[in-house]
């Protein structure tokens, strides 16, 4: 084959080779998930929350954007809950533990109190920030 013919030749194997790609699927396109909307694995972050009296103690101040699960317990003499971003405990006695899971997916600062009667007046409220 010279010329026309060979140039024809080639131009068929190309041909024949994309419709078969395109009838397939390349391995690239197999690869990609079926949604068109990316998935992220959030962090999940775990925070001890100690209730005294009248305060609150973290074992941090802040956590990533993502799951944070707070393990709340109550060593006061004073029945307490905890609340942030609208989820609270159940009212928890003196030794009782709660746990509270809670997705944030915006960073900033967010509000946590007791919301039995008025301890949060009394000082058992605070900010707790998401980075």
């Amino acid at each position: 084959m010279q010329g026309k013919g060979l140039m024809l030749l080639r131009t068929m194997i190309v041909s024949v080779s994309l419709a078969a790609a395109v009838a397939l699927g390349t391995p690239a396109q197999a690869a990609r998930p079926a949604s068109a909307h990316t998935t992220h694995r959030l962090a999940t972050t775990t925070i001890k929350v100690t209730a005294h009296n009248s305060i609150f103690v973290f074992s941090a101040k802040a956590a990533p954007r993502g799951v944070v699960i707070f393990k709340v317990t109550n060593t006061a003499s004073f029945r307490h809950d905890f609340s942030i971003k609208g989820r609270t405990t159940r009212v928890l006695s003196t030794g009782q533990s709660a746990t509270l899971r809670v997705t944030f997916l915006k960073r900033g600062r967010y509000t946590y109190r007791c919301t039995v009667d008025h301890h949060a007046s009394w000082g058992q409220k605070g900010v707790f920030t998401i980075t």
